[in-house]
């Protein structure tokens, strides 16, 4: 009989640090890759003759681990991760953006001379991994939540 009192100690005991385990995992794993690069700082001044689009994911608990390559008119340009943000410089026109992880989403910015646009992306869910979203949103939204974001590096060609 105390053979079983003292198995049934250890497994009161093993459980909590299994579940302490468990929470460790998940933490890991749903916080993923975060950027370590320089915090937001605007472009001053725009380059002549040229726009910018930021492309920006606001930090967020949720997906962080999610990651996806962002292309401009079908080049790469950066990875876009959890906290992050990359300054895309562009003659005036549109420019036609895309991010793929599982699926792929597209959006098109009408860039202007000298101007800043924002191009929020989100996540939602997926069959395997989170889908990235793009949308733009106005200066006075992306300016407030860029503030939080740091520095993407570029995708070398």
């Amino acid at each position: 009989m105390k053979n079983n009192r003292i198995f049934m100690t250890n497994e009161k005991h093993k459980k909590p640090s299994q579940l302490l385990a468990l929470i460790i995992l998940a933490l890991t794993a749903t916080t993923g890759c975060s950027v370590s690069g320089p915090a937001f700082k605007p472009l001053d001044p725009i380059p002549a003759n040229k726009g910018v689009v930021y492309i920006y994911r606001a930090p967020s608990f949720v997906g962080g681990g999610t990651y996806g390559t962002v292309t401009a008119n079908s080049t790469p340009i950066t990875k876009i991760k959890n906290g992050g943000y990359f300054p895309y410089i562009a003659n005036p026109g549109p420019v036609h953006f895309e991010v793929s992880t599982e699926a792929t989403n597209e959006a098109d910015v009408i860039v202007e001379l000298g101007k800043e646009k924002y191009l929020k992306t989100t996540i939602g869910m997926g069959f395997l991994v989170g889908h990235l979203k793009f949308s733009e949103v106005s200066s006075e939204i992306g300016k407030k939540e860029i503030s939080e974001c740091n520095l993407l590096e570029p995708v070398e060609p």
